[in-house]
């Protein structure tokens, strides 16, 4: 797994000189999704970021109404939106979301920025 890490950590620092997401914002992304993912106990196989053009007035639009539904009382002032692939654990007799011993392809993790520069994960899913 820290392997895994860090050979993501070091593509994310390759791609930071073109994307305007800092270090910092995209280790505390991948971070986050790796802990989420080991909640659910879940493996995973690939995390990129999903570019600049996705922090737009369209998505950042998208962060506030879930903030408001959710009874969050700070607006978000930017999104950053990651994307993942990772494998569901397998059949332990419990019931559960996932497909069983799978592929997930595509899984998508929206951040929104808080104006004191913190980011919060709002939302994931396809």
């Amino acid at each position: 797994m820290k392997k895994f890490l860090t050979v993501l950590i070091v593509l994310l620092i390759m791609n930071a000189q073109v994307e305007a997401i800092s270090y910092e914002d995209s280790t505390f992304a991948v971070e986050t999704i790796n802990q989420k993912l080991r909640e659910w106990k879940c493996t995973p196989l690939k995390i990129w970021y999903g570019g600049d053009e996705l922090n737009n007035a369209e998505n950042i639009a998208y962060m506030n109404e879930l903030a408001e539904g959710r009874g969050f009382e700070k607006n978000f002032s930017a999104c950053m939106v990651f994307y993942s692939d990772f494998h569901s654990p397998p059949d332990n007799g419990e019931i559960s979301a996932w497909n069983y011993d799978s592929d997930y392809k595509n899984w998508s993790w929206y951040f929104g920025l808080y104006s004191d520069g913190t980011w919060k994960l709002l939302t994931w899913g396809y």
